[in-house]
């Protein structure tokens, strides 16, 4: 098995930047020892300072995680860097299954719904966390417990019961006569949406995943929709290359929709691709519902 080649990348990319030892220890915030073990072998930089040691190397997430990769075995940190997705998205479903359990707290149906849902997206997440703990002590079992979930599809499954609608809550903005398309595959997480914007007043349709997202914007009128919410990961086609698809639309209008991109992938990398698939804005999951509704109501404004 060879060495791992982060620490001398590292060292070569400080060298080139002109910086010591103490001047990266500084601009990443860890000591000096810290990182002469990186450029030692002797460990790795923590994953959440990855996207800033990369910013301040010159290079990207993606050619620090090259350097780490094993000879004939994908990398520890990679594998671990990927899983992001299948932490925040239980995380996300945890967060909007509380904020409707508040508001609905009289109706005890939709109360045992949520709790459900949260129950099983917490088995599915302490999973997640089980299999991060194997790859970081070199551990390769299967985790063969099928109590719980064992991908984000599989979760969705889990939680595709559907309840009637969710009343109350008074409503802080007003969309009221526009049309949103949302494009999401896992139901839950199309419930915790479609809850975040009845109260403005906005008409919702749903997409479950890319390709239909494009089919129903090629049928529709132009000007019938004024902003898709996008998913990133789904099924048979995914929101990157659907965006892609809807900005080559021949008519115009259609093609210049605003899209806003939910994602639980939230890092820079996946961020520049959102933008650069042609979508105007990036919302992350779990959702924060005022940071959502602002970003939304600014497209939305200038769109009228």
């Amino acid at each position: 098995m060879k060495q791992s080649t982060l620490g001398a990348y590292i060292r070569a990319l400080r060298v080139q930047q002109k910086m010591t030892q103490a001047q990266l220890a500084d601009k990443v915030g860890v000591t000096d020892k810290a990182v002469s073990k990186w450029e030692r072998d002797i460990s790795f930089p923590d994953m959440a300072l990855f996207p800033q040691l990369a910013d301040i190397l010159g290079v990207t997430v993606n050619d620090l995680l090259t350097e780490c990769v094993e000879e004939e075995q994908p990398s520890r940190l990679l594998q671990i860097f990927e899983m992001s997705h299948d932490i925040r998205t239980p995380l996300h479903i945890i967060l909007g299954s509380v904020r409707l359990a508040e508001i609905n707290r009289k109706d005890e149906e939709l109360l045992q719904h949520y709790l459900e849902s949260i129950r099983i997206s917490g088995e599915y997440l302490l999973q997640s966390i089980d299999r991060l703990m194997k790859i970081t002590w070199r551990d390769r079992a299967e985790i063969a417990d099928k109590r719980y979930p064992s991908n984000v599809q599989e979760l969705g499954e889990y939680l595709s019961r559907q309840p009637e609608q969710p009343k109350n809550s008074v409503p802080e903005y007003d969309f009221s006569g526009r049309r949103i398309l949302v494009a999401e595959d896992i139901p839950m997480n199309r419930e915790i949406v479609a809850e975040i914007l009845k109260h403005t007043g906005a008409k919702m349709e749903f997409a479950e995943d890319g390709k239909i997202c494009v089919d129903m914007m090629k049928h529709a009128p132009a000007g019938y929709y004024d902003m898709i919410l996008m998913d990133i990961m789904m099924p048979e086609m995914d929101g990157m290359e659907a965006t892609k698809r809807i900005r080559k639309l021949v008519d115009p209008e259609k093609a210049s929709v605003p899209i806003i991109a939910l994602s639980a992938n939230v890092y820079e990398k996946d961020r520049n691709m959102a933008l650069e698939a042609g979508m105007n804005a990036f919302a992350e999951k779990p959702i924060f519902i005022n940071q959502l509704l602002e970003t939304m109501r600014a497209f939305l404004n200038n769109n009228r």
